[in-house]
């Protein structure tokens, strides 16, 4: 006889994220035990991963594809999976609240972290009828009447509702249906069956932007695993104002200065070596984070000490 020796959750998994889950459960409970059904759809997105798409199969789930396709993609990675008011589905239920948890906590590269469990959705609308609300609210047209598609259903993008829609009460992205999901940091959300400006309005695209940003320093910050949380979005905000006004204006530039400037806690952009290093990257029509290629974690830290010295000589 043998011993299994294999952990049960890996080493990112804290007593945090087991807390995270918990919460979920109950707040999915909640909203389900004040239906007459309680019924819930999945809202699960494959553009990275789909562990639970063979669990969803097996336990014969009705699936409707939500017909949204991103560029480069061969088939609609959005979709959605019913799962029936049965005590046999709690644990399918269960896992994907896990699952969710999971992506949110886990190490990951920056632009490579999945998110395939996006929403759970209560709702007495037909599958078919969700999946077209969806597409509705997802295709939207630009201030040059080009069409875009806002990936609303993203929990980093749920967790701003209330930045890119200021002034409004919480609701969900669409009607007949409460929207829940978790967020970037793993915090259970739920958004009332409630009509609000979301569900039509076109948000502000510079808003829009600029939360992309945050999104993408959060993404640097938390690759090894979630390491900053809600507390760190001030000094995120004021590391990405740092570095427009020090004119880096590439997405993928700024959100490494910005990643630095607060893991350094501090002023990069006072550092004369750092500000020639920036000089030296324009003048040659290059971009930061390929100059960064050659770096390493000691170059940055100069950076930050200079800053330092040049702070504590002023003060």
């Amino acid at each position: 006889m043998t011993m299994d020796l294999t952990p049960r959750h890996p080493e990112y998994w804290t007593a945090s994220a087991e807390a995270s889950v918990e919460r979920a459960i109950a707040g999915l409970r909640a909203v389900l035990d004040g239906r007459a059904n309680r019924r819930v759809l999945l809202l699960c997105d494959s553009t990275l991963a789909d562990p639970l798409a063979e669990e969803i199969a097996s336990a014969g789930l009705a699936r409707r594809e939500v017909d949204l396709i991103s560029q480069g993609a061969t088939a609609p990675p959005l979709y959605l999976a019913e799962v029936p008011d049965e005590v046999r589905h709690e644990r399918l239920v269960n896992a994907s609240l896990r699952l969710a948890v999971d992506e949110a906590v886990r190490p990951a590269p920056a632009a490579r972290r999945a998110r395939s469990m996006s929403a759970w959705l209560a709702t007495d609308l037909p599958l078919t009828e969700v999946a077209q609300r969806l597409i509705q609210r997802a295709r939207l047209r630009d201030a040059q009447g080009r069409v875009r598609i806002l990936r609303f259903w993203d929990p980093r993008t749920t967790q701003f509702q209330s930045e890119l829609y200021a002034g409004t009460a919480p609701a969900s992205w669409i009607p007949g249906a409460t929207w829940m999901s978790l967020d970037g940091f793993g915090r259970w959300q739920t958004l009332p069956d409630a009509r609000g400006p979301m569900q039509a309005v076109t948000p502000d695209w510079p808003r829009l932007a600029r939360l992309g940003r945050v999104n993408a320093v959060l993404q640097r910050l938390n690759a090894e695993g979630l390491r900053y949380g809600p507390q760190a979005l001030e000094a995120v905000r004021r590391a990405l104002d740092a570095g427009a006004a020090c004119g880096i204006d590439d997405d993928e530039d700024v959100a490494l200065f910005a990643a630095w400037r607060v893991r350094l806690a501090a002023p990069l952009e006072r550092a004369p070596s750092f500000m020639a290093l920036l000089r030296e990257v324009r003048e040659e029509g290059g971009r930061l984070y390929r100059a960064a290629e050659d770096m390493d974690d000691e170059d940055w830290q100069v950076f930050a000490q200079e800053a330092q010295a040049r702070e504590d000589l002023q003060a």
